[in-house]
């Protein structure tokens, strides 16, 4: 391996995962390709590297040793750092309260760059559980999960923190992991917010090296929506992603990507990585649906209403000049929702017949081959046939078409899955305008037997809209000014 290359994956990893021991990171360099390899032992290599560098470089070295073999970064791992986790970042001053509202320097250049994003939920349980404990006491923790992870070839489950937590904890570690998830936070998954409140300062030291909270940390903790969450939000990008979102209606995650992906570059991100980019648009879109400011319906994210709103608080902020023509996505807001209940309405002036022939338009527009439209009689409760390639195979499915306001009940389900083998399918789906009762959706997914899919009226709704049957969508193109443009004329005549 080329050691400045190897150097470099082995940065980008640590950033991007944390504390490893040096063997994951060798396994994870060859892995994603991030270096060529002529070793037959890339582990020995890339342990040389990180501890040369550490013994040449000594407390300049961006390496940081945790416990034998286990290797973090300096700048967010040293017991001397409590400044932002970016290369070249300031440590602030340990002593002495800082104002909620006071921002330095650093933090005002708005560096989205902040990776494992947490929610702010678990954020402000982790900031309950950390302060009267070492500094230490937390990055030991981290440390010690490290060193157990295991390896691709061999995985190590953490799904069950009751079990895992006794079993292979103690002393100082296992009191601290016990008091995270007590809080509900599985202590595997905690580095995320101990990066955010340590780039942001939510935390510091107190004598002896004991943690207390900041009052930035005090506000965040106790001001949903307050100041301190809004500088994070503007600083981490997450206001943006809003604003995405709110302007892509109902739009896929790989549809935001191109415009983020942009964003960071403006923004002079350290995210360079695909993966890392990616990891840092999901995280944030998670943030989001836990403050419910943005909603998933499958793989479509769309606008709530508290997220209009925190639109228009932004908007009308001169703190907060990002976010523009508020006022043009309450309007899109507004015209869906009116679109939405005209197609409830145009769907039930349909006659049967007429309802089956759409659902059918629907589901080849979905992808469906083959798709057929029953006899009207002695059909056995199925109204369309279709085929649909699952993988390298293809199964033929049923679908039952109800048009009509009545709750669906079960038997009308049972009925569908009774008439599966007449027609040689392996599934069927039920569509209707109305909804489903308690017991029809609880036994569509029933172990040991057929799956049937329940669209609802809401869902069949969001389907038209999603491809365009009875709706048209239009783009409305926004012109804003951008001052900087004018700024540096004539500087290089």
């Amino acid at each position: 391996m080329a050691s400045k290359t190897t150097k470099q994956a082995a940065v980008d990893l640590l950033r991007e995962l944390g504390p490893q021991h040096y063997r994951k990171l060798a396994s994870e360099i060859v892995l994603r390709g991030l270096a060529k390899s002529s070793s037959k032992t890339p582990e020995r290599t890339v342990n040389a590297i990180i501890s040369s560098d550490i013994k040449k470089r000594g407390d300049r070295s961006v390496f940081v040793r945790l416990r034998p073999g286990v290797y973090g970064l300096r700048d967010t791992h040293s017991d001397d750092s409590l400044g932002p986790s970016v290369p070249g970042g300031r440590s602030p001053n340990p002593s002495g309260e800082q104002d909620a509202g006071t921002w330095d320097s650093e933090e005002s250049r708005r560096r989205v760059r902040t990776v494992l994003y947490p929610t702010y939920s678990d954020v402000r349980q982790l900031i309950r559980v950390w302060p009267g404990r070492p500094r230490s006491q937390i990055t030991k923790l981290r440390a010690t999960i490290s060193g157990l992870m295991g390896t691709p070839q061999n995985p190590v489950d953490w799904t069950d923190p009751d079990t895992w937590i006794g079993d292979r904890l103690s002393d100082d570690d296992l009191d601290l992991a016990r008091a995270t998830w007590a809080r509900g936070v599985n202590p595997r998954h905690t580095y995320g917010a101990w990066l955010l409140a340590q780039n942001y300062r939510l935390l510091e030291d107190g004598e002896g090296r004991i943690l207390r909270l900041s009052a930035r940390g005090r506000d965040f903790r106790d001001n949903e929506g307050g100041e301190t969450e809004a500088f994070l939000d503007q600083q981490e990008g997450l206001t943006r992603i809003v604003g995405l979102v709110a302007d892509g209606g109902p739009s896929r995650y790989s549809e935001f990507l191109e415009e983020w992906t942009d964003y960071l570059e403006r923004r002079d991100s350290p995210f360079r990585s695909s993966s890392t980019i990616k990891d840092s648009l999901r995280r944030r879109l998670n943030n989001l649906l836990d403050r419910s400011l943005i909603n998933r319906s499958g793989t479509q994210y769309s606008i709530t209403d508290l997220g209009i709103e925190y639109l228009e608080k932004i908007g009308a902020s001169k703190q907060h000049g990002e976010i523009a023509h508020v006022e043009l996505r309450v309007l899109a807001k507004k015209q869906a929702a009116s679109v939405h209940d005209g197609l409830g309405k145009m769907l039930s002036k349909l006659g049967g017949y007429q309802f089956e022939y759409l659902v059918k338009r629907l589901l080849e527009e979905m992808g469906y081959e083959n798709v057929e439209v029953t006899q009207p009689s002695g059909d056995g409760g199925v109204d369309v046939v279709a085929d649909i390639e699952v993988g390298i195979t293809s199964v033929r499915e049923v679908v039952q078409a109800k048009r009509h306001r009545r709750t669906i009940q079960r038997r009308v389900l049972d009925q569908l899955r009774g008439s599966l083998h007449r027609f040689k399918a392996v599934r069927g789906t039920i569509i209707t305008t109305s909804k489903f009762s308690r017991g029809t959706q609880k036994a569509a997914l029933e172990p040991g037997v057929a799956p049937i899919t329940l669209i609802d009226g809401d869902k069949l709704n969001e389907l038209l809209i999603r491809h365009e049957i009875g709706v048209k969508k239009r783009r409305i193109e926004l012109i804003e000014l951008e001052p900087e443009a004018f700024t540096d004329l004539g500087e290089n005549a």
